[in-house]
């Protein structure tokens, strides 16, 4: 057997650990093991080596690449793809797939390989009326598992845990990695969508832990005409227009010009934090005195100034306009090295100023200008000048 350095069994399961599960928390609560805190680290290796029989095995298990083709999938026999139910549609804010009970969550992940696709559709009674049992939109998700709160937005999160009928529900979740909303003019009843798979009997069960679409089913996802949305906790994408499925999940084809829907998503790489402020008669604007106040955005990107500008090209000419308040560059700091260090430092912020200050929705806040200060040093405070 090929010799190895000592403790490289320890480093390659905290590898693991933190790319599939954020951590050795997310692994032990996936698994079901039972030690928690400064119990964890001694109990690790025993624990992987009796679920797994070999580190080796554990890691092999839990390093499958996802796939890198959408198409394969719907191609696949039998189709990576499945069906659920939800009670609206905001991968934006809500950047997973959830699950009550960790048998439902170890079923879908035991059935499942990495990249699966999930076709969502509005819950019969609890979804807007608009969107009652009609396919809404489709999810990517990964084998990466922790705790909801980890992949949702603090403002999501806060609302959800204090909803009697949501607080202990999803809790177990699976993270999104991409998203892609149905047009509402395109929208399908799931009844056409899944004569095989759906019946009033099984709603139950596709809503709690999902099922798999016959691969007839999973075909008509090329025929809705799709959006790709943000996903809580990835890169964002704007400028998304609707495309065909059979666009979107077809791999571009070489040549001048792009058969596929245009969306913008900005490439991996370093990324700086961003404030903007919108400039102009707040009080106006909100309907409300803002009493000294400011309106602001946080966000993250490898060119700030041009999100600026684009948000400044969305509004109509007049009174209001975004300028931008603070980055990395303008603060004397460095970027942050790669995209997820940057939106861990973005949902910190937001996190501090929806606890302290007037969450707005989304990225928008009502802040007192030295709440924005303090939510700057928080959350970016590991960088060094």
């Amino acid at each position: 057997m090929e010799s190895r350095a000592p403790g490289w069994d320890a480093k390659a399961i905290n590898a693991v650990a933190q790319e599939r599960f954020g951590g050795l928390l997310g692994l032990f609560e996936a698994e079901g093991w039972p030690e928690r805190g400064q119990a964890m680290m001694p109990a690790v290796g025993r624990r992987v080596v009796q679920s797994y029989g070999t580190v080796e095995a554990f890691v092999a298990v839990h390093t499958l690449p996802e796939e890198g083709s959408l198409l394969a999938q719907i191609a696949a026999d039998p189709p990576n793809v499945w069906l659920t139910s939800f009670y609206g549609f905001s991968p934006e804010t809500w950047g997973f797939l959830g699950f009550s009970t960790d048998g439902q969550r170890k079923h879908f992940v035991r059935e499942t390989r990495p990249g699966a696709l999930v076709v969502i559709y509005g819950h019969k009674t609890l979804a807007p009326e608009n969107q009652r049992g009609m396919v809404i939109g489709v999810q990517q998700v990964s084998h990466r598992v922790n705790h909801a709160q980890v992949f949702m937005s603090p403002s999501e999160w806060a609302r959800k845990s204090v909803d009697p009928d949501r607080s202990a529900k999803w809790n177990l979740a699976v993270k999104a990695t991409r998203a892609w909303r149905i047009a509402e003019e395109s929208y399908l009843p799931i009844e056409e969508l899944a004569p095989e798979t759906y019946s009033t009997a099984r709603a139950q069960a596709i809503g709690s832990q999902g099922m798999r679409l016959s691969g007839a089913e999973a075909r008509r996802l090329l025929g809705l005409m799709l959006i790709e949305t943000t996903v809580f906790g990835e890169i964002p994408v704007t400028a998304a227009v609707p495309a065909l499925g059979a666009e979107v999940f077809t791999p571009s084809r070489p040549g001048p010009v792009s058969q596929s829907g245009y969306f913008c998503k900005e490439a991996e790489g370093p990324k700086s934090l961003y404030v903007l402020r919108l400039c102009g008669d707040e009080s106006a604007f909100l309907g409300r005195p803002v009493e000294g106040r400011w309106i602001i955005k946080v966000g993250m990107s490898g060119s700030p100034s041009s999100r600026c500008q684009a948000f400044n090209g969305s509004l109509p000419a007049g009174a209001f306009k975004w300028e931008l308040l603070t980055t990395n560059q303008v603060m004397g700091l460095p970027l942050f090295p790669k995209s997820a260090e940057a939106i861990r430092a973005e949902t910190q912020m937001k996190a501090f100023l929806h606890q302290n200050e007037k969450s707005l929705g989304g990225e928008f806040f009502l802040v007192r200008p030295e709440a924005v200060s303090a939510a700057w040093d928080l959350a970016t405070g590991t960088l060094t000048a």
